[in-house]
């Protein structure tokens, strides 16, 4: 990052984002030392968005225990991050209880795709509606599902091909995630320059889905 961006650029004109992941941690001064470390390696002065990195209910508790809020709160009051939030992997009801008691989270990161919408599990539907319930904006993981929605089952290529033949498959996933309202960005994953291209071209004539579009994504998953 730092030599293909930071030493390249302006920092005006991009924004960088990293999380302080807690399963290592022994102790709480070490959330001093990780971030820093990540600083001075990124060649940054600030970040953007710090996020406390894959909670759910057990990691909340290692988080309360460390003072992980207070720890991000301080960062942000000294000008070292601009905005602080956490990535999220737990029920809707765990989401509902972090946002209620932590209302200076000022967004959440989620994984959102038309697959996991629905789902019991990643409870994706739920997790969002929770989010735009305490407003906060939302930054959206995972919008390809690892990958699959690229290279979905032919039975569900065959429903989307169908409905737009000029379409690459991503898009429809990256659409999807997307569309919704309250979105500060989608992260997608990519593995070879023609992904990025593919990735940037459907963003950058971006257009959300059409009723009849989602009802295309509904017959898909």
């Amino acid at each position: 990052l730092k030599e293909a961006v930071v030493d390249r650029y302006p920092r005006d004109s991009f924004q960088c984002a990293t999380k302080l992941p807690f399963w290592d941690m022994k102790e709480p001064s070490e959330m001093e030392t990780v971030f820093q470390t990540s600083l001075d390696r990124a060649g940054l002065e600030y970040y953007d968005f710090y996020l406390l990195h894959g909670l759910n209910a057990e990691v909340v508790k290692k988080v309360d225990a460390f003072g992980g809020w207070d720890f991000v709160k301080g960062l942000k009051e000294q000008g070292r991050v601009k905005h602080i939030g956490f990535s999220f992997h737990d029920t809707a009801e765990v989401l509902e209880s972090i946002l209620q008691a932590h209302p200076e989270m000022e967004f959440v990161q989620l994984q959102i795709n038309y697959v996991d919408w629905e789902s019991e599990g990643v409870q994706s539907r739920k997790c969002y509606e929770v989010a735009r319930k305490h407003n906060k904006p939302v930054i959206i993981m995972e919008p390809v599902k690892g990958g699959l929605l690229a290279n979905p089952p032919e039975t569900v290529a065959q429903v989307l091909k169908a409905a737009a033949p000029e379409k690459d498959l991503p898009s429809w996933a990256l659409r999807f995630a997307a569309s919704l309202e309250g979105i500060i960005t989608v992260l997608s994953g990519m593995s070879t320059l023609e992904q990025m291209e593919q990735n940037l071209a459907t963003m950058k004539e971006f257009s959300p889905l059409s009723a009849q579009q989602q009802a295309v994504v509904a017959q898909a998953r």
